[in-house]
């Protein structure tokens, strides 16, 4: 469900100022106010399969070029993460998704059990798909506390026409 809310968000956004974002290809304009602040996930009883993945979010048609994500997800005992977390845009054809480097936090986590990370989301011409994806050679049970937030505090909106 928070998928739906956070697609949706590009609806009523209001302009700012006219650009031309070259890679997003039509006019977009750059978007800095009434954008949603922060979405809240909970991965409790999800199960990823060895190479599985999970879309967290999908902004189409609001391209992302700057915000931060902060998960606490099930780790190593040595805290290093057992899933990875890709950004890019995925489109019939396209598929740009990357991996993005956490930096984790030892005084907020218990290695072995759940481990604290966080990290900047968006690139200068925007992305849209942020997804989740098991890296481990075992299922990954999230659990109670395995949660997300994800925020956006800048973006590009195609322009009508």
């Amino acid at each position: 469900m928070a998928i739906v809310i956070v697609a949706a968000m590009g609806l009523g956004i209001s302009p700012t100022t006219q650009t031309n974002a070259y890679a997003a290809g039509p006019k977009y304009q750059p978007v800095t106010n009434d954008i949603p602040t922060e979405e809240w996930f909970s991965f409790k009883g999800i199960t990823l399969q060895p190479g599985e993945f999970l879309d967290m979010v999908d902004t189409t048609p609001f391209l992302t070029t700057r915000g931060h994500v902060a998960m606490y997800i099930p780790c190593n005992s040595d805290g290093t993460s057992r899933i990875s977390f890709v950004q890019g845009r995925v489109d019939v054809g396209v598929n740009t998704l990357s991996p993005i480097s956490p930096e984790y936090l030892p005084q907020l986590s218990t290695p072995g059990q759940s481990c604290l990370y966080h990290f900047d989301i968006g690139t200068p011409n925007g992305v849209t798909d942020f997804a989740i994806v098991n890296t481990s050679h075992d299922p990954i049970t999230f659990g109670d506390r395995n949660t997300a937030t994800f925020s956006i505090a800048e973006g590009l909106k195609k322009l009508s026409g």
